[in-house]
């Protein structure tokens, strides 16, 4: 897609966000006269709090900062995904592209706010920290849930422009901007579909040792409970006491709880397995979501691998806490099963377990992409070098023939 037209969806699009994010309270509260839903209320629309990022205190710099740094950086990912559209005809690479864009502004927005709260956290902030502040703002992940329920905005328009092509006026104005839309050609990355996989493989090596080697920390309270003396008798909502080691304490806050291959001393088989099967399906969902990245990886735009592989890892982590919300550790009233199997401790009516799985996700997505796309893109250079070292120069192809 042309650059003016890439513009045009962003910046629209990036307008209409910036319209309901800074535009919602005063209207509620001058217009609609609801004052309970600008202050603390909350509007779910397909299960997603609607109204939870929106401004409500615009007198302190933690109370727009974070919605001004998802508009811009939003708006610019978006048109960086809409110029490496292959032409005018959506598809859903691009969509799920325009999705992972809109989860990591979401991502560097949520993980900016700790930084701009009057606590004024001068580290990164722990799992419990975030918790914390969740609780005083009386949400979590409301940055992500916006991006999923708003993500379409730019899509709705580039559709719409793709249905009316022929339509005079469309014509027009894709004549204006010069839009042909015609389809560049790729050169593939890579060769064979052996090597593909290798590179899938390769850049699953961060999620695997992460979930291997770190994030031991317990967020669920499927426990054993306390051992208890017959004469002696202990609060039964007591649990076993759970430390996480210290560099895993410190990192808590951008690691994904369920991304860990081992059990923990406390938890129960039930809770372990659960937890088990959230991991797997995140590092399922990433490797499939790079194989389709591959598929149609450009040896010409390394940077657009890189951050395909970003975008990857965002959509998996949020696959992964979608299992977690609605099935594994869902509220009684919101899970797919009679009971939550892991359930996580700190969830309230206001605070679901969906809430807190998908603002871990998306931290966890932001703060480790990167780490995905650089691996992946070392291997990609890595397997084309040795390509080009085996294969034969033309000159020596000729003289062989000859011979």
């Amino acid at each position: 897609m042309n650059r003016v037209l890439s513009v045009l969806l962003a910046g629209s699009s990036a307008a209409a966000q910036a319209g309901l994010l800074f535009g919602f309270v005063p209207v509620c509260r001058r217009v609609l006269a609801v004052q309970e839903l600008c202050l603390t209320g909350q509007a779910r629309l397909l299960g997603l709090d609607a109204v939870g990022f929106v401004v409500r205190d615009p007198g302190h710099v933690g109370g727009w900062l974070p919605q001004l740094l998802f508009v811009v950086v939003c708006a610019a990912l978006t048109y960086a995904v809409l110029r490496t559209a292959p032409g005018l005809r959506p598809r859903w690479g691009t969509c799920l592209a325009l999705l992972g864009a809109a989860l990591l502004a979401a991502g560097a927005a949520d993980l900016i706010g700790p930084v701009l709260h009057p606590l004024e956290w001068t580290y990164l902030p722990t799992s419990h920290d975030q918790l914390v502040l969740a609780r005083q703002t009386g949400g979590s992940g409301g940055s992500a849930q916006f991006a999923l329920l708003f993500f379409w905005m730019p899509i709705l328009t580039w559709a719409e422009l793709w249905i009316l092509r022929r339509w005079a006026p469309v014509r027009e104005l894709l004549r204006v901007t010069g839009e042909t839309g015609d389809e560049e050609p790729v050169t593939p990355a890579l060769g064979t579909r052996r090597e593909c996989w290798e590179a899938v493989f390769a850049a699953l090596i961060p999620a695997v040792l992460l979930a291997v080697a770190g994030g031991p920390v317990l967020r669920h309270m499927n426990v054993r409970r306390l051992e208890q003396e017959p004469a002696l008798t202990f609060d039964p909502e007591l649990w076993l006491p759970y430390r996480p080691p210290e560099p895993a304490d410190e990192w808590s806050g951008i690691l994904y709880p369920a991304l860990r291959l081992r059990p923990l001393p406390t938890e129960t088989t039930t809770g372990w397995l659960a937890t088990l099967l959230v991991c797997l399906v995140l590092l399922v969902a990433l490797a499939v979501a790079l194989r389709a990245v591959m598929r149609r990886a450009d040896a010409r735009r390394p940077l657009r691998l890189f951050m395909r592989c970003w975008y990857a890892t965002l959509l998996a982590a949020v696959a992964a806490a979608v299992v977690e919300g609605a099935v594994v550790g869902g509220d009684d009233k919101d899970s797919a099963l009679p009971w939550p199997l892991a359930p996580r401790q700190d969830s309230t009516d206001a605070l679901t377990s969906f809430d807190l799985a998908i603002g871990d996700a998306v931290r966890f997505g932001t703060a480790w992409g990167w780490a995905t796309g650089a691996a992946c893109l070392v291997a990609v250079l890595v397997m084309r070098r040795r390509g080009h070292g085996t294969e034969p120069a033309p000159e020596e192809v000729r003289t062989g023939h000859a011979q």
